[in-house]
């Protein structure tokens, strides 16, 4: 249906004049001129076929018709308003789904350092147990996942490539002095299909172990670094991830020389989207602080205890 309205610019200046009751007032908020003010006035009488102030000499008043107009259209205004700011803030929050292990073990403990930089941003993550490109867009704006490559309808840029290597506590590991004797110490393994396990032994240069077949299996690499933490056995973590556990000496690297990837963690959001304040943002952090991790991670190249 189409609305027969006055237009909107003068219904704005006979709104601020009739607040302030002055048109120089008025001209102030809406950064105009005393003249445009009252032109757009005179205006809107005209499109109305009523006046809506009577012209003073050093002031002007409000009319019947001014007064019963005034309230409506301040109410109008306010909602407007109000409407308008929140759906702003929604337009500042960022909805992200992160691959599970990577959120909880890198992006968890940083998110303080995005979320003081930029305080007008609300930062919503959900954490999911599939670490693959699985998102809906009316869901969530952007992802983190785990994968070899994004495939197309996505801006995508490599947060983290992978680099996995055998972790295990200080006790188990001073029974590993060759990759072979891996094949005598429990073995966990961080997803059920195994594949890290895989990736680790073809870049050592070993064929599988049959021990592999028998070793606890959990869904995410995150449980798997706690339980080998606890002493269940060995496993294949990210360098990247375990790197908190390592410097505690809650796990050590018995071969810290042969690393494995099948893969990088991605920043992702539907082409289109990579352009939004806060996902450029949000981003642009995520990129410096991965510099910042691998420049420290190549200074330091400290070679664990075994």
């Amino acid at each position: 249906m189409r609305r027969a309205l006055p237009p909107l610019h003068a219904l704005r200046a006979f709104e601020a004049a009739a607040r302030h009751e002055s048109f120089s007032k008025a001209a102030d908020e809406l950064c105009v001129t005393q003249g445009a003010v009252s032109r757009q006035i005179m205006g809107l009488e005209e499109w109305l076929g009523v006046p809506l102030f009577r012209r003073l000499t050093r002031r002007v008043e409000l009319t019947d018709d001014g007064r019963a107009l005034l309230p409506v259209l301040s109410e109008s205004f306010d909602r407007i308003a109000g409407t308008a700011a929140r759906l702003a803030a929604r337009g500042r929050d960022l909805r992200i789904k992160v691959a599970f292990s990577f959120g909880i073990r890198w992006l968890m403990p940083r998110l303080v350092r995005f979320q003081a930089r930029h305080p007008d941003v609300q930062v919503r993550v959900t954490v999911a147990w599939s670490s693959g490109l699985e998102f809906d867009p009316q869901e969530f704006d952007a992802a983190i996942p785990y994968c070899r490559e994004v495939p197309p309808g996505f801006s995508a840029v490599e947060v983290l490539p992978e680099r996995l290597t055998v972790v295990c506590p200080p006790a188990l590991a001073e029974r590993l002095r060759v990759p072979m004797d891996l094949g005598a110490i429990p073995l966990l393994h961080g997803c059920s299909e195994g594949q890290d396990w895989r990736a680790w032994l073809a870049a050592a240069g070993l064929p599988f172990f049959e021990a592999l077949r028998q070793g606890a299996v959990f869904d995410a690499m995150d449980p798997a670094m706690q339980a080998a933490a606890a002493g269940m056995g060995a496993t294949v973590a990210d360098r990247m991830l375990c790197a908190e556990d390592v410097a505690a000496g809650r796990l050590v690297l018995p071969f810290p020389e042969i690393e494995a990837s099948s893969g990088s963690y991605w920043f992702v959001c539907p082409e289109g989207m990579q352009d939004r304040p806060a996902v450029a943002a949000f981003r642009g952090w995520l990129q410096e602080e991965a510099r910042g991790e691998t420049a420290q991670q190549s200074a330091a190249a400290v070679v664990s205890p075994v």
